[in-house]
């Protein structure tokens, strides 16, 4: 018997608030009979999110969450040189193997959250994980702004250590557990983002999403720069004064301070502040995603109960109605109360899940191709990318070495192991980390974030495949002449005027195309049983690749531009593959006006034979839609719509389920 329209109001507690807090949304579904079908639970739970568009809650939830783990890994390169300053190691080569052991046990914690966190989050379900992963990079951030060498002896007659602790080793422990928070947020952001989002904001859903990885660098840089001077002048310390000079006695109040004393007491205090700001927007992520429930395609596609899955989606759609009949939502079909013992199918073993993903794998889809086609394309792209980033400071400083009017300092490093810059011959602190945060701010960080933001007005205009290949073969070029123009300007002793242009448009070639839309494709081409997983494998790959490269980059040459001119010239070939990989990822888009299942060439009609009725009428319904030559139209130019998820990476357990009704 159908429930009238009152009873299919939302309750509340207190009308005249009006609160969405008190809506009893059972009472919305519970008069729902639910077909169990995977087919039908897919089908419906796509029609109720469609109709919610861009739902900015659910952006929001994700993007903090992105930005507050891309912040704490980008704050670690800017606090480089301050840590090397404040707790100098005793030359310059013990300063260069310690900030490769902190970045490597960094991207080593992130492989290990990606792959471990983006299991789980199938395993276990999305919501359980909500906000773990930024617990740990709170636990993480405040263990790093703690750390310490304990007491410190200075009286040079005492026998024994000089410290009762070792702050690098804390680093390099806290370092890890933050890696692994950074790295459980890049699949559990995907997944909260591509399950809830609507399938034609889905795309820009996601960009924006990995945009706030572009606006977490210009947050550091920017931060960076007010916290220096607001330390510094607090401590009446100017910019071009004395206190910053190497081997200074300062006299302040009667008190002598040896050395730098005064200058490494602001510089602690600068570091620690850059760090814990971090802290702010995760704590700000875990609140909101408090406020999440678990994603809909999960209870429908993974657990199995639709009725669930609609009652989460009225918690975030609010102004959703649900109706037996109506002309938006297709019939929820009666079933027996026997064909609901499905819900418990396919947890009765633990390995049956295990079991299903190699079918899916191995398989007639060969689902492996794709899989391994975007982690080879994320561990190359990454190569480059970390390749250009990773050692920004040092890459930075050659760059914008003028050869014509500036001369090195004896062919060799300065002494102190803090200076980036080869040719700066009497620096200090403030100048080095000055420089470094203005020149990441003119060439990397702000043309990252433009990049970021025109990839969100292009990411329906074109296939995003065809973005992502033409994207990397201009970075190719790119790449060719910012190197061959290092190596000439050094030679001809000449400005590298043309390599920082260049240098500014490869920002904004990557994050207009490559690492954003990897991260896009990687969230849509796989089913919602396997999604977290297989999205943690792709990306572990990419962080694999950024490992690698690290290792590489930190035994370079004593002739930088050269050396530099060169790295950039190797990683040609690299994105050319990127490119040309990106041509055999799957399709995530179709023509305006052509169903998904028509662009796939009845693939998906003879998949989902199985089905019945309502998947006959579907067909039937596509078979009318008017298309001029009777195929599907393509080419670079012809207005595009997003594919279900469904439709892009359909559940393994359709062609499970048309057997056993056989």
């Amino acid at each position: 018997m159908r429930s009238s329209e009152s009873d299919l109001r939302p309750r509340r507690w207190y009308h005249f608030w009006r609160f969405k807090l008190w809506t009893d949304y059972h009472r919305e579904v519970k008069h729902l009979e639910i077909d169990f079908s995977v087919t039908e639970r897919e089908k419906q739970i796509s029609l109720i999110v469609d109709d919610g568009g861009f739902k900015f809650s659910v952006f929001f939830v994700a993007a903090t969450g992105f930005l507050a783990s891309s912040f704490s890994l980008f704050a670690l390169n800017v606090i480089g040189p301050a840590l090397m300053y404040v707790y100098d190691p005793t030359n310059k080569k013990d300063g260069t193997a310690k900030n490769l052991i902190l970045d490597e046990v960094t991207l080593a914690g992130t492989i290990v959250g990606m792959l471990g966190m983006g299991h789980f989050a199938d395993r276990m379900g999305r919501k359980r994980l909500y906000g773990l992963e930024l617990a740990l990079v709170i636990f993480a951030t405040f263990g790093i702004i703690q750390a310490s060498n304990g007491l410190m002896v200075f009286d040079q007659t005492v026998d024994g250590p000089s410290q009762s602790m070792d702050i690098y080793s804390w680093l390099i422990w806290w370092r890890s557990v933050l890696g692994i928070g950074i790295g459980a947020e890049y699949p559990l952001s995907a997944i909260i983002t591509a399950e809830w989002a609507s399938t034609q904001s889905r795309g820009t859903m996601l960009a924006a999403v990995f945009l706030m990885q572009s606006v977490s660098r210009l947050c550091v840089d920017g931060i960076s720069l007010g916290i220096l001077e607001y330390a510094s002048s607090q401590w009446g310390l100017p910019p071009s004064g004395p206190e910053w000079q190497i081997n200074q006695t300062i006299t302040t109040n009667g008190t002598t301070f040896l050395e730098t004393g005064a200058s490494q007491l602001v510089i602690d205090q600068v570091w620690r502040w850059i760090v814990g700001v971090g802290v702010i927007p995760a704590a700000i992520a875990i609140i909101m995603r408090l406020t999440i429930p678990e994603t809909p395609r999960y209870y429908a596609g993974i657990m199995k109960d639709l009725r669930k899955a609609v009652q989460n989606t009225l918690r975030v759609y609010h102004n959703t109605e649900v109706r037996e009949n109506g002309p938006r939502r297709a019939n929820l079909i009666t079933t027996s109360a026997a064909d609901t013992d499905e819900q418990d199918e396919g947890r009765e073993h633990w390995y049956t899940w295990y079991v299903g993903a190699w079918k899916y794998l191995s398989g007639p889809d060969k689902a492996w191709k794709t899989l391994s086609a975007i982690s080879l394309l994320w561990a190359l792209l990454d190569v480059c990318f970390y390749g250009l980033s990773m050692d920004l400071s040092t890459d930075l400083s050659i760059i914008r070495h003028d050869p014509s009017t500036e001369k090195s300092c004896s062919g060799s490093y300065p002494t102190v192991s803090w200076n980036s810059d080869w040719w700066n011959c009497s620096p200090t602190i403030y100048s080095v980390l000055q420089s470094n945060s203005v020149w990441f701010l003119e060439l990397a960080s702000s043309p990252s974030v433009v990049g970021g933001i025109c990839a969100l007005f292009i990411i329906n205009m074109f296939r995003r495949k065809h973005i992502l290949a033409v994207t990397s073969l201009l970075i190719s070029i790119c790449l060719a002449i910012t190197g061959v123009s290092l190596i000439v300007s050094a030679c001809l002793m000449q400005s590298h005027m043309v390599a920082k242009v260049m240098y500014g448009i490869l920002s904004f070639l990557f994050n207009l195309g490559p690492n954003t839309f990897t991260f896009v494709i990687a969230a849509e081409v796989y089913p919602t049983v396997y999604r977290g997983t297989f999205f943690g494998l792709s990306a572990a790959a990419g962080k694999v690749g950024a490992a690698l490269i690290r290792v590489i980059i930190n035994y370079r040459t004593s002739q930088h531009e050269t050396s530099l001119g060169i790295r950039l010239l190797v990683f040609i070939p690299l994105m050319l593959i990127v490119s040309l990989l990106s041509l055999y990822l799957p399709d995530v888009q179709v023509p305006a006006g052509v169903s998904s299942g028509q662009d796939e060439e009845g693939r998906q009609g003879d998949h989902n034979s199985n089905t019945g009725s309502t998947e006959s009428a579907n067909r039937d319904a596509r078979s009318q839609i008017p298309l001029s030559s009777g195929k599907v139209r393509r080419g670079l130019f012809v207005k595009l719509k997003n594919k279900a998820l469904e439709d892009i990476a359909p559940n393994p357990q359709r062609a499970a389920e048309g057997e056993k009704k056989r």
